[in-house]
């Protein structure tokens, strides 16, 4: 499950780890061999969620590799990368890990992850059932560092109980569209879902903006992964010049989607205040949602068992995000199944990553329901593991098949997350100007970068 939070990458603990390499002979993973030539390795992962099917996965590949044992390493989000950091340095890192492409440039720069291609070519992997957008992000010139494990994207998260008090339906919520002008029939709807204690909606005569009851929709995204990035797409915006490039989130058509998402709610009145819903300490989306404080919410695809939870027994869906002034857009990435770049078992590490890649395992997690996975064509395996709960999860496949826009793949990454915590919380509070934000961290961004 990828968790976008705040990302602050300890690069000054990866560089103590630069002098790891491929091999054995000044440093390594704490895996050892057992009796019979028996190799243990170490695989890292933070999702308590997928460790069910992973543990049968990994019974399959333990049956078909008797001399390979696979203990797992589970930490939640935070304490994963503090203490995945703090192993690399002290050259003890897991044997094969979870890699999200936040923190994939410093790690590929770092010589922290073994670069595969070779193996990929020389055991005649069939990469082509993949998606290409998907192993590209893992992708540095020649060199790969990493096989696709699952992919996320953004969609429209509704409580079914919400929209029928409005008067609405599923289908009310497609083909939406919004602008930065009005808002479009986006705000619209969002309007309708927006109630007062009264019982009155934005627009409305008598209307009170500092007594809502229910708001049209929740927005939280520390980078911009669940909101403005995907107005920015759909306004015609590129955040990079090029992937591992420069950014360029000051141009206009940048700056209106970050402007659209201040006015969703300091304009319009139908997004639930910054101040509830800010991270770090703000509530989770599905929690706003699940006590009906919005109607809906635009959230990442990871999130899908939290709202199963919040709104159990078929309570919520999930819609396509609007179109905007260039048409429809989602961001778009995953996780990829890492090598350790110290490990000491290079051989046994690379048949545990092929076997996680593969058909036969992913199909044992997407059967699961707890992440979309990393070969499209089982895509309606997890579909159907979904139906079978009462909730129609397709919005999320729609946006993975249409038009996306991958996470950044930069070198100030750290930099970026940092300071788009900081200052785009100003901007939802009104306090900063969508420009003057936009402008601030496209400078200290890029100036990171040299």
């Amino acid at each position: 499950m990828v968790r976008i939070t705040t990302i602050l990458a300890a690069v000054v603990v990866l560089a103590l780890a630069t002098a790891c390499g491929s091999g054995s002979d000044d440093s390594g993973s704490a895996s050892d061999s057992g009796p019979g030539g028996t190799v243990t390795l170490r695989y890292a992962m933070w999702d308590e969620v997928q460790k069910p099917p992973i543990e049968k996965s990994l019974a399959e590949f333990t049956r078909r590799h008797p001399n390979i044992k696979v203990t797992i390493e589970l930490n939640n989000w935070n304490d994963y990368w503090s203490k995945l950091q703090t192993q690399i340095a002290g050259r003890t890192g897991p044997d094969v890990f979870w890699n999200h492409v936040a923190y994939f440039p410093q790690f590929s720069q770092q010589g922290v992850l073994t670069d595969i291609g070779p193996r990929i070519e020389a055991d005649k992997i069939d990469m082509s059932i993949y998606d290409p957008k998907l192993v590209e992000g893992w992708q540095v010139g020649e060199k790969t560092y990493g096989l696709p494990k699952d992919w996320d994207t953004i969609a429209l998260v509704y409580s079914t109980a919400a929209l029928k008090e409005a008067g609405l339906t599923p289908a009310d919520l497609e083909d939406l569209t919004w602008n930065p002008d009005d808002g479009g029939t986006f705000v619209e709807v969002l309007r309708k879902l927006t109630v007062d204690e009264n019982g009155r909606h934005p627009g409305e005569a008598g209307f009170d903006e500092k007594k809502i009851k229910r708001y049209g929709i929740a927005l939280q995204a520390p980078t911009g992964q669940q909101d403005w990035w995907n107005f920015a797409l759909q306004n015609g915006c590129r955040l990079q010049d090029h992937p591992w490039g420069r950014w360029t989130i000051d141009q206009p058509s940048c700056v209106q989607a970050i402007q659209f998402v201040q006015d969703l709610r300091l304009k319009y009145h139908v997004a639930v205040p910054a101040a509830v819903t800010n991270p770090p300490n703000g509530p989770s989306l599905d929690q706003v949602v699940g006590r009906g404080d919005a109607a809906t919410a635009m959230d990442g695809s990871w999130m899908l068992r939290a709202y199963n939870t919040a709104l159990p027994d078929g309570g919520f869906g999930v819609a396509d995000l609007p179109a905007g002034p260039v048409g429809k857009g989602s961001v778009y990435n995953g996780l990829s199944e890492a090598i350790y770049a110290g490990t000491e078992h290079p051989e046994e590490a690379w048949e545990l990553v092929k076997w996680l890649t593969s058909p036969d395992s992913q199909k044992i997690v997407a059967e699961a329901g707890s992440v979309w996975p990393g070969i499209p064509s089982l895509n309606d395996v997890f579909v159907q593991a979904w139906q079978a709960k009462g909730v129609d999860v397709t919005g999320f496949k729609k946006a993975a098949e249409g038009t996306t826009m991958g996470y950044p793949l930069t070198p100030s990454s750290a930099t970026y997350n940092v300071k788009a915590l900081d200052i785009f919380n100003q901007v939802w509070l009104g306090r900063m100007s969508a420009q003057d934000a936009a402008t601030k961290i496209n400078k200290e961004s890029n100036d990171a970068i040299k």
